[in-house]
């Protein structure tokens, strides 16, 4: 008995989806942001692309305090690749740079439209401080504006990627995802926005938006050595684009963000109860009775052929 037990045991774990190394998904982010927050996405995206960064201390975001220039020069360091391996090393670098004129006090809106935007933007209020969810709505809203030839997001060396349905994945050493019959390879580091880090899980399903990194001639230095500062969460999460893009100069997925079968099934759902006649309504309750109904009865019968079994074997040991 202890035999098929450890048996039916293995062969769950050997079920279980597997998470692929250095992944990142809207659990694993910060330790303060739900997997629910209305802006998720948006902090995913920008801490792919490094302009949302650790703190140096935790993995606590606290979107709510105002940000300061110390972490703000920290964060754009990395972004454009300057040297450094901790976010004090960084945030120096940057102020060195003229990113930031000093890292002391809170960022304003006049600074990062310097910083970042070539004073490109027209500020309602540019003296003004902000906190951190307000950043992140801030850069959200302009990360692909138009600034002369190029965006924000191709400053940090990134580009949009491709979308459509996953046709394939390519699992091992690598991940990749194809699509139209041409496959993409994920990064070293990829933030994955699914319900499921299993690739395989992918198949079938929509990516609705995904964001290359660069070439390996290219240098994304964010968060490069900065894991040592960030005690047991940070096993496996430096994420220096050093490393990130592949050996050849091959662009990879840094982002990917794709909609579950399960999400398409409830909106379709919902569609078709939104059009149905009264009688199509009643008619859908009924077999939806009917159904747990059935499902009902087939738990009964199982429950009961397992303490059968049970009671079998324990006569039996009596004996």
């Amino acid at each position: 008995m202890r035999k098929y037990l450890l048996l039916l045991l293995m062969s769950t774990l050997f079920m279980a989806p597997v998470a692929y190394a250095h992944t990142m998904d809207k659990s694993t982010l910060f330790t303060d942001v739900p997997e629910t927050a209305a802006n998720i996405q948006d902090i995913m995206i920008l801490h792919s692309i490094g302009l949302l960064g650790y703190n140096g201390k935790d993995m606590a975001l606290n979107p709510t305090d105002n940000l300061s220039r110390k972490d703000f020069a920290g964060w754009v360091g990395g972004f454009f690749g300057l040297e450094g391996a901790t976010v004090d090393e960084l945030a120096q670098a940057a102020q060195k740079e003229d990113y930031v004129s000093s890292l002391e006090g809170d960022i304003t809106y006049k600074e990062i439209n310097t910083a970042l935007f070539h004073h490109k933007l027209e500020l309602a209020n540019p003296d003004a401080t902000m906190t951190k969810e307000e950043y992140i709505a801030f850069l959200t809203e302009h990360l692909t504006f138009d600034m002369g030839g190029h965006t924000l997001i191709q400053m940090g060396g990134f580009a949009e990627g491709p979308t459509g349905t996953i046709e394939d994945v390519v699992t091992g050493d690598q991940t990749g995802i194809i699509i139209d019959g041409k496959t993409y390879m994920l990064s070293g580091h990829p933030r994955i926005f699914a319900d499921s880090t299993d690739a395989k899980s992918w198949v079938g399903q929509q990516l609705e938006r995904s964001i290359f990194t660069t070439a390996a001639d290219h240098h994304h230095g964010h968060d490069g050595g900065q894991e040592e500062s960030h005690g047991d969460h940070a096993e496996g999460h430096g994420d220096s684009h050093e490393h990130e893009a592949s050996d050849s100069n091959e662009a990879t997925l840094q982002y990917v963000q794709i909609s579950t079968a399960q999400v398409v099934k409830e909106d379709a759902k919902e569609m078709e109860s939104s059009n149905a006649t009264p009688r199509e309504e009643q008619q859908a309750a009924a077999a939806d009775d009917t159904t747990s109904n059935s499902n009902t009865v087939w738990m009964i019968a199982i429950l009961a052929a397992l303490a059968a079994i049970f009671v079998i074997v324990f006569v039996k040991r009596k004996k």
